[in-house]
């Protein structure tokens, strides 16, 4: 009866790092492009999500990674896009997919985290970024710690939408 509840133990034990990883989290506060940016003229806006990085697959050069992919939905659930961010090249940015000005919902994977549903708000001629895998945020214009939105764990993703961006 003692082996089999060390085994149980040592089970449990071996399940519950994985368990911390694999979390997930929806957050409320959309984000939105930087403030103070000139938006082009341009009809739709821009998203460019910085996702948890992948290795390569086999054929790609060795030590290669990629921002992985993740999926954009409407706000009533419908998904929308499944965006693969892969560029095709060596490049460390991520793709940057062109959507009509809205709110959205993101749901991708952030390093040292997990999963992670992000609303989005993109404006003509902006790009909104999404920074899930602690790469740093490009200076915008403000400066107060309620311009960002943040994941539980306190890394900063992304500028805070303004309040009067128009749902999708």
């Amino acid at each position: 009866m003692k082996i089999k509840n060390y085994f149980l133990l040592t089970c449990l034990i071996a399940l519950a790092p994985g368990c911390a990883f694999n979390r997930q989290a929806v957050l409320e506060t959309a984000v939105g492009p930087a403030p103070l940016v000139v938006a082009s003229r341009a009809p739709e806006g821009g998203l460019a999500v910085y996702s948890a990085r992948d290795i390569g697959t086999p054929g790609d050069p060795e030590g290669v990674s990629y921002h992985s992919g993740y999926r954009i939905y409407a706000l009533d659930g419908k998904e929308l896009k499944y965006v693969d961010n892969r560029v095709g090249t060596l490049n460390e940015d991520p793709a940057t997919v062109s959507l009509p000005p809205g709110t959205y919902k993101v749901v991708g994977k952030a390093s040292a985290f997990g999963m992670v549903t992000v609303p989005v708000v993109v404006e003509a001629g902006k790009t909104t970024f999404v920074r899930l895998d602690r790469s740093e945020l490009p200076s915008g214009g403000q400066a107060s710690r309620s311009d960002f939105v943040r994941l539980p764990d306190g890394l900063i993703i992304g500028w805070r939408a303004k309040e009067n961006a128009n749902p999708k």
